[in-house]
């Protein structure tokens, strides 16, 4: 993932995934930062705190469902987000669900 951070007078900051569509102009502007990817533990835990409204049993499966598709904390929010429940075989029916009719929220044309 690439962050990219431009300084003025004011302070600026801006994100993004994949640098190479902006112009190398407007690429001169920023400095470019280069951040590694979650590992399993960071993104379970990370996938606990997106979620303060499920129990941390269900956040964590949550976010292992999600590490095994995308590996994107978006979809741990969007997933969470349909949960009524909040047990396990409604978590394995919502994933099932998106496999079979959906793709994850990140997931686009190639």
């Amino acid at each position: 993932m690439a962050l990219a951070q431009a300084f003025n007078r004011k302070g600026g900051f801006a994100s993004c995934n994949d640098i190479s569509r902006l112009s190398k102009p407007l690429q001169s502007r920023f400095r470019k930062l280069f951040l590694l990817s979650y590992t399993r533990d960071q993104f379970l835990d990370i996938a606990v705190k997106v979620c303060p409204k499920l129990q941390e049993e269900m956040a964590r499966m949550v976010g292992m469902q999600v590490w095994e598709n995308s590996k994107d904390v978006r979809d741990v929010i969007s997933v969470a987000k349909l949960i009524k429940r909040g047990d396990t075989e409604e978590i394995e029916q919502i994933m099932r669900t998106l496999a079979k009719y959906g793709k994850m929220e990140t997931e686009g044309p190639k």
